[in-house]
């Protein structure tokens, strides 16, 4: 079906709230964004952080950053009653 064939109330798939995640990224999925966020720093941003912290503390601080993000990571669910 094409974009004009689906009326004026269309909308793509992303914003479709049934289409919203429900599981926590993989490692692997976090590791991808871990990569991207490296490659869209300044070389001088990336060499700062690399010198302060050295690389792999570098990019254990960005993953990090990366899961509190993820409202369905374990690490970010407190339950809401008492837990028994």
């Amino acid at each position: 079906m094409s974009k004009k064939d689906e009326g004026k109330d269309w909308e793509p798939d992303w914003m479709n709230p049934a289409n919203d995640r429900k599981t926590p990224y993989t490692d692997a999925e976090i590791e991808l964004f871990v990569d991207g966020f490296i490659l869209g720093l300044d070389d001088h941003e990336w060499l700062a952080m690399k010198e302060e912290l050295g690389e792999a503390k570098a990019r254990q601080k960005i993953r990090a950053g990366f899961i509190h993000m993820d409202e369905n990571n374990l690490i970010n669910i407190t339950p809401d009653g008492a837990v028994h």
